[in-house]
């Protein structure tokens, strides 16, 4: 029987294919399901959720831990919407996610065809680019290029629309185009010496990094320069900014640096606009994104999400050393190959810094082997430190639990919310991180708001077999929002936070996976065991203390 006649559709799942993508992750739709189709057969594996969110969470998971581009397929209108809350968490977290969304017809554009929506207008304010592909022969290319603009620069996600009869559109074989980008190179000869020099004529120098330079190779080059130099490096990709519980007693020292270099790092919210240092403090910046100096203020701006530019305070060029375009990684490397070239006194900067971001209260140990009800979130930490430190992946969301989570345990990795502020990601992630890394046990600790979003992925998680574990901090609040009313407003005006203490546990149970109730500190660490042990996607759903979540010499604005 003769081969069916190519379609672009057929080109795409070639194209991503040949790219070495084996996972999509996809809710289906009928403007897609021609895409569906041309993966029969093919060694692409459709991984079909609950809701278009959820998709791109996993996508995102996917890309944060392989560095390769995760992809997301979902249908038009609606389901596009649906797909881009998620989208502005990756494109935050610096994370390769190829979104794929149906489109109405070509033929029928602009005379009211089902569905029909400016897909691309509304994906562009949260991508790095975004287009509609318009001739079916050219797919493969489009998909080529979409997936390296995804992983190169500042890595993010990319969306192409996928109008019907594009997809089911003859596909001639044509020659293929080259996806080749002119990204950004690593700094110059002349530069590197330069900013070698500004950090070793500093006393207390300090590397902070973006998300991307916080995973993988990135951040093995960081690491690289931090040890030739003596400088710290921490990586910034909280929603809490400089306040991230995680960094610990390290907050309390950025104001003693006296020179910071950012790699992949803007000045944004998250560094106060540069007001977390000292006034003294000078900066240099390299950044895919950096675009110049405002005209009127004369500062730095960045390239924001979307691609809109981000003015910084106007001293800040008084401050700013030096500010390049440039790709922060490779950059990384080749300041680390420079700075090898010369000896660097050893001052106890660095073991000050990293010994303040290890240490945490003496306070702590006592929470951590408390007995009292409901439990404390560092009890809860400290039963799940084991497995942690044995190498399973950990997922953390939500608001002050998730928060606790991040302050009280060490992981070889972390997936957490991002600097987009959003929550609801975890279950998601944890299933694209158990897909990712089978041979490693995947644990998701949440509050119970954030379970709320995507519980019905447990659903997603059995039928694929993926056996995770989440574990929800039930304090029966919004308690992130709640702490805020207290702090503001006053116990009195506190309003709209309050939700019931459910058992999330039997949502588990009723979709065939695994559920435990923990209302005892002492039942903890059996009730984990047990749902570990079960093969199973599991809830363990702990009726916790709701407590503010920990700070640490808090940076003023936070």
């Amino acid at each position: 029987m003769a081969a069916a006649p190519a379609t672009g559709a057929t080109r795409l799942v070639d194209a991503l294919a040949a790219a070495g993508v084996r996972r999509i992750f996809s809710l289906s739709g009928n403007q897609i399901l021609s895409v569906y189709d041309a993966t029969i057969g093919r060694d692409i594996a459709l991984v079909h959720t609950r809701h278009e969110a959820a998709a791109v969470h996993m996508a995102d998971a996917w890309g944060r831990l392989t560095d390769e581009p995760g992809v997301a397929l979902v249908t038009a209108g609606p389901g596009h919407l649906n797909a881009l809350s998620a989208l502005y968490g990756a494109r935050m977290a610096d994370s390769p996610v190829l979104l794929l969304s149906g489109a109405s017809p070509r033929s029928q554009r602009g005379r009211g065809a089902f569905q029909e929506l400016d897909q691309v207008a509304a994906a562009r304010p949260v991508v790095k680019e975004a287009w509609s592909l318009d001739d079916p022969a050219r797919v493969g290319d489009d998909v080529a290029r979409a997936l390296a603009l995804a992983t190169s620069g500042r890595p993010g996600p990319v969306h192409l629309s996928l109008p019907g009869d594009v997809l089911e559109g003859a596909a001639p074989e044509v020659s293929p185009a080259s996806p080749a980008l002119a990204g950004p190179a690593a700094v110059g000869a002349r530069d590197a010496l330069a900013i070698v020099a500004l950090l070793a004529e500093a006393k207390r120098p300090l590397i902070l990094t973006g998300p991307a330079l916080g995973r993988g190779p990135r951040r093995a080059a960081v690491q690289q320069l931090s040890e030739v130099t003596g400088a710290p490096a921490l990586a910034i990709e909280s929603p809490r900014g400089v306040n991230d519980p995680w960094l610990r007693g390290a907050t309390a020292l950025l104001g003693e640096a006296d020179l910071v270099l950012l790699l992949g790092k803007p000045l944004d919210f998250s560094l106060r606009f540069g007001q977390a240092f000292a006034r003294g403090c000078r900066i240099v910046a390299l950044d895919p994104e950096v675009v110049g100096l405002d005209a009127d203020s004369h500062s730095p701006r960045w390239g924001g999400v979307g691609g809109e530019q981000r003015s910084l305070p106007p001293d800040t060029n008084k401050r700013t050393a030096l500010a390049l375009t440039a790709d922060p990684a490779a950059s990384a490397a080749r300041l680390a190959a420079v700075a090898a070239t010369r000896a660097w006194p050893r001052t106890g900067w660095r073991d000050e810094v990293e010994s303040a971001r290890r240490a945490v209260p003496a306070a702590w140990e006592q929470a951590r082997r408390s007995a009292r009800e409901p439990i404390h979130p560092l009890r809860v930490c400290a039963a799940l430190a084991p497995h942690v430190e044995a190498g399973a992946v950990l997922v953390a969301d939500g608001g002050e639990f998730g928060q606790w989570v991040q302050a009280g345990l060490e992981p070889r990795e972390r997936l957490i919310n991002g600097l987009g502020g959003s929550i609801g990601s975890a279950l998601p992630m944890a299933i694209a991180a158990r897909l990712a890394c089978p041979d490693r046990p995947v644990l998701a600790a949440m509050g119970d708001g954030t379970f709320g979003f995507h519980a019905f992925e447990l659903d997603t998680a059995l039928r694929y077999g993926v056996p995770i574990v989440t574990i929800v901090g039930n304090d029966a609040r919004w308690n992130a929002e709640h702490t805020l009313q207290l702090r503001h407003y006053g116990a009195e005006r506190a309003v709209g936070c309050a939700l019931l203490p459910a058992r999330y546990d039997r949502v588990a149970e009723a979709l065939g996976g695994h559920g435990e109730l923990v209302e005892r500190a002492a039942d903890l660490e059996p009730a984990l065991a047990r749902a570990l042990a079960s093969g199973r996607p599991a809830c363990v759903n702990v009726m916790i203390e709701g407590l503010a979540a920990p700070t640490f010499g808090a940076v003023a604005g936070h």
